[in-house]
Parts: structure tokens; sequence; C-alpha cells
């Protein structure tokens, strides 16, 4: 009882802050338009806008907005901004404002939380983050049709419901860090030859209630045709598999609830030692194509878990949490995919991004049986 008051009397912009790594709504209340937030009434509704990319000199900058139901008032936001840098040196960017002290427009996307703001029109868009110990300004442009994937897993009246606005997007980028809060004189940095995605979810119930993991991989654009991938494994042990194929900026095929083998490896990249997936196999025979091959992990980028950021007694309460953990990695990817008159092996690299629960549930069945 005294940590459920706590956290919705006094909790509220630190779980904003974990909420923007949870992506959820309910039955009917869909979203409105991919750019206008839903504003649910759901007790732990959440839902927000994630933008990743990863640069040429091996940088990788990260923008999660969230809106949120937590502690007093409703529709909460807030904003995060990572930077990782070549040697793996990492700088958080953060920000919260309560019960709508916060703007959007009706009719395109833009947002304003403070001095953060995300904004743009199909196919360019820009998002700025202004922070006492930092800036980053990144403009991108979609380098496909947006992508929606609909309600990504249901259960009961509760579902998770994803897109990609941006999918294959290119961006450029500049940085610059404070010291003490000083910014004058400090120079820019800029990051050319950016590329990533970006996505927009809305979650109706704590992540805790929906799912075990979820993955989103997203094609840089290096083939002819180009993939994405969200596999998510409910609470319940279901595992549900989406996938999209990209031609010339458009659509061309989509699946759902296909076979995807999965083989997993304990990561060495931090003392979690959790069973991240290290490769995917997929095997998809449709009535008008086939596609055969595999996706690899690579490469570790980070790993981001949000209660690190707090102070060490909030920190020790919220561990008891069940709250989600990121990792983000390079994959590469190596398919064959045929139809009556085309034969074409598909390879190039995708971004990857893992959420696992903090209390994870365990169990000893092989994915094969809980099919």
């Amino acid at each position: 009882m005294f940590l459920s008051s706590w956290i919705r009397g006094r909790g509220y912009a630190l779980l904003a802050l974990l909420s923007i790594f949870v992506f959820t709504s309910y039955a009917d209340d869909s979203p409105k338009i991919d750019f206008q937030p839903s504003l649910l009434r759901n007790e732990w509704y959440s839902e927000g806008w994630d933008q990743l990319f990863y640069f040429k000199d091996g940088s990788l900058l990260v923008v999660q907005i969230s809106v949120l139901n937590i502690g007093f008032g409703s529709h909460h936001a807030g904003v995060f901004g990572l930077i990782v840098r070549p040697d793996e040196d990492k700088t958080i960017l953060k920000q919260s404002r309560s019960n709508r002290e916060w703007d959007f427009s009706e009719d395109h996307l833009d947002l304003k939380i403070a001095n953060n703001e995300l904004s743009g029109r199909y196919p360019e868009y820009r998002v700025v983050v202004r922070q006492k110990n930092g800036e980053m300004e990144i403009d991108f442009k979609a380098g496909a049709d947006a992508l929606s994937l609909g309600r990504t897993l249901e259960i009961g009246k509760n579902y998770q419901y994803l897109s990609f606005y941006a999918p294959f997007a290119q961006a450029g980028a500049r940085y610059r860090l404070f010291i003490d809060g000083q910014s004058e004189d400090v120079p820019w940095q800029v990051l050319n030859d950016g590329r990533g995605f970006a996505a927009r979810y809305v979650n109706s119930a704590g992540l805790h209630n929906l799912i075990k993991y979820s993955t989103r991989i997203a094609a840089f654009g290096d083939s002819e045709i180009n993939p994405i991938v969200y596999l998510s494994r409910d609470d319940k042990g279901g595992r549900q598999a989406n996938l999209a194929l990209f031609e010339n900026g458009q659509v061309i095929h989509q699946a759902q609830g296909f076979e995807l083998e999965i083989e997993s490896k304990l990561e060495t990249a931090d003392a979690d030692k959790r069973g991240i997936p290290s490769k995917f196999s997929i095997n998809l025979n449709e009535a008008d194509y086939s596609l055969q091959g595999t996706i690899v992990v690579e490469r570790f980028l980070t790993r981001i878990d949000p209660v690190d950021s707090l102070k060490p007694f909030v920190r020790a309460i919220v561990k008891l949490l069940n709250t989600p953990i990121q990792y983000r990695y390079l994959a590469s990817y190596d398919l064959n995919y045929k139809t009556d008159s085309r034969d074409l092996r598909l390879q190039g690299e995708a971004l990857l991004d893992h959420t696992v629960l903090r209390h994870e549930k365990r169990d000893t069945r092989k994915d094969s049986d809980r099919r």
C-alpha cells in the first residue's frame, strides 16, 4: 500500500521517464491519426513516438516522447534523449511535464513539451531536445510510406498498437553537451549519414500485463526489397510475428503469425545475464511469394535501464517494479525472396531494438512448445 501510494502521489515524473520505454489502448479507443495523441483515460495507459538513428561515425541518437496516466491528473508527458558516442560513452537528456502542460497540433505532427519538440509533415520531420546538460537536433526523412501494423497484440480488452511512421529514414543531426549548464561557446558536433526509423505506439495497460519481451527490426534500406519485422511474446506465452516487405518506398507484402525461429545466448554486455535473441530464422511461404533466410545480431550498441538515472533511494524502490529495459544492436539480414518471375537475394544492415522486463517470468519450455 505504501509503495502504491508513493508512486501515485509523488512518483509520476519518475515513472514518466520509465514509461517512455514502454509500449498499449482500450477496446475501441484506437489512435485517431498517427500524429495525434490519443489521450486515453485508462490507468497505466501510455503512448509515444520513438526515433532511433545510427550514424556513419558510429554514433547512436535516440529521442523518445511519451504521454501517460500515472500520478495525480492525467496525460503527463516525458521526453528522453540519448546520445551514444562511438566510444560507447552515453549522455541522457530528459524532462517531464504534468497534466497536459504541453501542446500539440490537430492537423500534423507538432508536439511541444517545454523546450522540446517533434514536428513535421510526411515525409520530412524534425526533433529537438533542449535540456540543461545538452541539446540535440535531428532532421530526418522517411524512405518509404508509413506502415501501420495495427494491433500487434490483444489480451482481453487490452492491446498493443504499433506503426512505423518514418521507415528507412535518412537523418542528419547535431548536438552539444554542457558542463554545469553553461552553454556559452560550446560548439555543435555534427553527424551525417544517419539511418534508422521512427515509430508510434499506443498502450492501454502496463507493459507487465502484456508482454515478456518485444523486438523491432528495421532495415536501413540497403537492398532492392527491404524488411521490417516486429516480434512480441505475450505474458501468456503466445508469440506474434509481423513482417512487411517494401520496394520503391511502398509495401508489397505483409505477413502475420508466421513461423520465426529464435536462437538466444547470454549477453556479456552487462550483468543482466538475459537470453537476448542472437539469430532469427524466417521460413515464409505465401500464395504469391516465399521468403527464407536469417537476421543476425552483429554488434551491441547500448543498454538503457531508466532506473539507472534515478537517485539511489528512488532507484531502490522503483527496482521493485516490473520496469522495461532496452537493448539496441546493429543486425544484418540475408534473405531469399522468390515469386513466379523473380528470385532475389536480399542483404543489408538493420537496427534492432529489444525490450525485456526487469522481473521477466522465466520457464524452461522451448519456443516450439509455446506455439
